[in-house]
Formats: C-alpha cells, structure tokens, sequence
C-alpha cells in the first residue's frame, strides 16, 4: 500500500520510490533499468518543480500513482498508455539529470496527463487519418507543455541549456512560436516544418 503524501509543488512528503512504484525499486530489478535512475528522477523533478506547470505534471503523475521507469539506452521515451508506466531511456554512463532527460520525462508527464483526462489514441484500424491527426495532435500538445515548462524557468539557471537541449531534438521552431504567443494554427505551422524535416 503506498502511504507517500503530496506537498502542493508535487514532491513527495515521504520519499517512497520516485517511480511511483509502490515502495518497491523496479529499475533495480531490471537488466535493462538505469543504475542512477533515482538521483536522475529526482534531479529532474526538482528542476520541473520550479515550474506551476510543472508542479501541476508532477502532482497528476504522484495522484494517480504512474510510475516512472529509466531504461539504459538513446531510444525514444514517453507514456506506455497500456502499461500506465512513463518511460525516459538514459545512456548508461550518465549520472545526472542531463537537458534531455528532463525535457523527455516533461513530455512523459504530459502524455500520461493526456491519457488521465481522455485524450487518446483512436484504433488506427478503424480510421488510419484520424489516427494519425490525433497522434500529431498529441505530440504537438506535448511539445506545447514542454514549451509552457521552459518558459516558466526563464529566470532559472537550467533555461540556457534547455533551450539548447530544444534546439538540438528540433522542437526551437515550436518554442519560438509559443513565446510569440503564437495561435493554434501557427503553432501546427512550427511543428509541421518540424516533422517534415525529420
């Protein structure tokens, strides 16, 4: 039974497992699961929690119990919407909360965020055009959180480097148009100059 109490910023009163995973280390357990998982977690969680919409994230990923694994490896991370678990793949040498992870595990956050208010997927059988607008439209929203996180942390020491962490994975143009207050249509505009680079 998980007993761990939530602050208001989203942290945990009582640190029991910073994966969500009921007191138990499951990337310990794992072949596969990242020796520093937990230091960069929390390295990372401390860096979104000086963002409201952050907190926000982090108080949704700690209420609704979702746990966060670290996998060793470069692939992709994001909410598995089936297992209900966000994954972030770290390199193995790495020790500390480094921009990407913590962008990847923002992104994560708001995946999950997506599912719990019933923003999801269409079965891609059913209607393959929809499934794919939909799957653009939540990558976009993600990539708007993302930008929201960013631009509450100007004033922090971690912007410069996230900003730069955004420029190298691509998402500068969705940034830029964000910060402009860019509309909706502007902002599928950045995204899709995006993809087709990509």
């Amino acid at each position: 039974m998980n007993t761990e109490t939530e602050n208001n910023d989203g942290s945990n009163a009582k640190l029991q497992g910073a994966f969500g995973d009921r007191g138990t280390n499951v990337n310990a357990g794992m072949a596969y699961g990242h020796p520093y998982a937990e230091k960069i977690i929390e390295e990372a969680k401390e860096i979104i929690r000086q963002s409201e919409t952050g907190q926000s994230l982090l108080r949704a990923q700690n209420h609704h119990n979702i746990p966060i694994h670290v996998i060793k490896g470069n692939g992709p991370s994001g909410f598995n919407p089936q297992a209900r678990v966000i994954y972030v793949q770290i390199g193995g040498k790495v020790t500390t909360a480094e921009p990407k992870a913590i962008l990847d595990l923002i992104r994560g956050l708001r995946e999950a965020d997506q599912d719990l208010i019933g923003f999801k997927a269409p079965d891609p059988a059913k209607d393959i055009m929809e499934y794919a607008t939909v799957m653009h439209s939540k990558a976009l929203d993600a990539i708007v959180y993302i930008c929201k996180v960013l631009k509450e942390l100007t004033n922090s020491s971690s912007f410069p480097v996230l900003l730069d962490e955004m420029e190298k994975i691509g998402h500068i143009n969705v940034y830029n148009a964000f910060v402009k207050d860019a509309t909706e249509e502007e902002l599928f505009d950045a995204y899709a100059g995006l993809t087709k680079r990509g």
